[in-house]
């Protein structure tokens, strides 16, 4: 680099990668007049496992490398592919002075070498030249010095409203009306026209809270003439059975609200029932944070006098979820509202069905039921309208009513399905679906087939059935759903070698390797042209967590929430732990994206369409997936398979 041509042409070059591209020409004028050029011939060895690192970080400029480990038997294992712009030598910056890795040219190769302090110094002036660099370490052994501030790249920006205010913790609301089980409903209306509040709560002798009142109460059913004016509040309040804490983020609060629909919240000091009343969060605080029009959407959707409206609203709450999905962070709110709207269209489409049976004196069995989610759904982990795996469970009939009642449960899953179909909704070969008889069976019958996959796993092919371990009760009677999940536990306990089995199917893919010239390189070396998201991340993370939510019988709903049941039992773990989530977060960001834009289930990606900050943090996810399976397999004593 001894012109002031070669200088141009390096930093022309240079200007096309990350994170180069974020700094000022003086910069990267004083990096590249301060490098030099190494040029190494194909196969020839650029530097070797366990060699003193010097003084330079390398840019490829042409060509690729191959990055192999070397085991102590001898054998090497390919661990990434390098291509063009991208990065060597940056394990310095965790203070590793030699390399841990033997490089090898794979065709004819030429390096820009750069002054590795310079170019350390350069880069923490830029924060988005940082969050790339970040990307070749993992969280568990990011560099220190290396600071990352809350900012979202224009690259992974296509959410057109943020959704930054739902991290924002919410002001504690202003007490509400509160009185005693006694109150007259006439006193409690006074009250609440007196002081302009939403709701009155109702408090026992030791002040927590029993039930809420609110003016729509009031209406329907004193000034309806339903109850009498003097009727006691405790015969007319609406009872608690869930509260919240204060002091939470709101988008907290949202994803409670649109799960219980309501759109007020009572909280206590402890977040527990029995807890000292604390106040009431209604819609209005949370327009005060910002607008919450997925409350709306929900009331709208429960509301809908046709089918055709209900598949405009979910039409609509598609636009909001699309608005606000700006990066894999924004998952954390949005997913739990995607499965608050599927569950108001089931529920929605149940109603309508069960009354146009009615209409046509198709009698119904009059038997407690109610539908569940299974897989992503049940997970809350599901975003596009593909493959919203929903059964039905009820009650057991009479021996004499057995045929009559399946008749109209597997009629009305039909039907069910169909007006889900008609909201958009698109049903694969593997889908699950009521209209099955599968998918809708008494609860004797669903505690058979459970039984039968965790007795004889294999023989059974519970492959085919893991995803209805996911099971969400969504609308009726819930009771059915608590004793087949206690069955289920039951008899996991009597089968100890089920949930090993489990998490040896877990490990039988590994995950990619790494991306090369916009294709997907997988461990053996081999190529392909689209990333399957599902295969690579969301599934065997899925896996993993479902087998330890079951070893532990815990009812967990999510898969990040059954991740912590791994209890680590040092910061290294705990790491990976939040890696993992880091990870998987990722990923469903992507696959939602990918299916907003392109209309399918969003699991096949392009490698060659994602920027490289999208490429690098996709194959951290990868790595840190293999770390899992390995930390996994070391405590249950198994080894993914290679």
């Amino acid at each position: 680099m001894k012109t002031a041509s070669i200088a141009h042409r390096v930093v022309d070059f240079l200007r096309r990668w990350p994170p180069f591209q974020y700094f000022d020409d003086d910069e990267l004028f004083a990096l590249v007049g301060a490098g030099r050029v190494v040029f190494h011939e194909r196969d020839e060895v650029v530097f070797m496992q366990g060699g003193r690192l010097k003084p330079y970080v390398y840019v490829i400029q042409q060509g690729a490398v191959r990055l192999s480990e070397q085991s102590e038997d001898g054998t090497e294992q390919l661990r990434d592919v390098r291509g063009e712009g991208d990065l060597l030598g940056t394990g310095r910056y965790l203070g590793i002075g030699e390399h841990i890795y033997t490089a090898h040219a794979e065709s004819d190769v030429i390096l820009y070498a750069l002054p590795a302090d310079a170019f350390w110094e350069t880069v923490k002036r830029y924060p988005r030249a940082s969050r790339f660099l970040a990307t070749y370490f993992s969280i568990a052994i990011l560099p220190s010095a290396l600071e990352l501030r809350e900012e979202r790249s224009d690259e992974l920006r296509i959410g057109r409203r943020p959704v930054d205010w739902m991290s924002r913790p919410v002001d504690q609301p202003a007490r509400p009306v509160t009185c005693v089980p006694g109150t007259a409903a006439r006193e409690v209306a006074r009250l609440l026209a007196e002081r302009e509040c939403e709701a009155a709560v109702v408090l026992d002798e030791q002040g927590a809270p029993l039930g809420v009142i609110t003016p729509r109460l009031l209406s329907d059913r004193v000034a309806s003439g339903r109850l009498p004016p003097d009727t006691p509040a405790r015969e007319l309040m609406r009872r608690v059975y869930a509260v919240a804490a204060p002091g939470l983020e709101a988008g907290d609060y949202l994803s409670q609200m649109l799960i219980r629909q309501t759109d007020h919240l009572v909280l206590t000091a402890n977040g527990r029932l029995d807890g000292p009343f604390a106040g009431v969060l209604t819609r209005r605080d949370l327009t005060r944070v910002e607008g919450a029009a997925p409350l709306a959407i929900i009331e709208d959707m429960a509301r809908a006098p046709r089918i055709s409206e209900l598949a405009a609203l979910r039409a609509q709450a598609e636009r909001v979820l699309a608005a606000g999905l700006t990066g894999p962070a924004a998952t954390r709110w949005l997913a739990p509202m995607a499965g608050a709207f599927n569950a108001a269209v089931l529920r929605r489409a149940v109603g309508l069905v069960e009354g146009a049976l009615a209409e046509q004196g198709l009698e119904s069995p009059n038997l407690d039921h109610c539908w569940v989610f299974f897989g992503a759904a049940a997970r809350n982990e599901l975003f596009t309208r593909h493959d919203l795996d929903h059964g039905l469970i009820y009650d057991d009939p009479d021996p004499d009513h057995a045929r009559s009642a399946r008749a109209y449960f597997l009629e009305l899953g039909r039907r069910v399905s169909a007006a889900l179909a008609a909201c958009g909704f698109v049903t694969s070969a593997k889908a699950i679906s009521a209209g099955h008889p599968s998918a809708c069976r008494s609860v004797r019958e669903w505690e058979r087939a459970f039984g039968n996959w965790i007795a004889e796993p294999i023989e059974s092919c519970v492959y085919r059935a893991t995803s209805m371990f996911d099971m969400r009760p969504v609308h009726g009677d819930c009771r059915l759903v608590d004793r087949l999940e206690q069955h289920i536990h039951g008899e996991e306990a009597r089968h100890p070698r089920f949930v090993p089995l489990l998490l040896h199917d877990s490990m039988a893919n590994l995950p990619p390797l790494t991306f090369f010239r916009g294709l997907v390189v997988d461990d053996e070396g081999d190529y392909t042209e689209v990333l399957d998201l599902q295969r690579a991340t969301l599934q065997p993370v899925v896996d993993i967590a479902r087998a330890l939510a079951l070893d532990c019988g815990q009812q967990l709903p999510t898969t990040l929430d059954r991740l912590q049941v791994l209890s680590p039992e040092d910061d290294e773990a705990a790491l990976l732990i939040r890696e993992t989530a880091a990870a998987f977060r990722t990923a469903l960001y992507h696959r939602a994206r990918t299916g907003y834009t392109t209309g399918t289930d969003g699991s096949r990606v392009d490698p060659a369409k994602l920027t490289r900050l999208e490429q690098n943090l996709l194959k951290s996810g990868f790595r840190t997936v293999l770390r899992l399976m390995e930390y996994t397999g070391r405590r249950y004593g198994l080894t993914p398979r290679r």
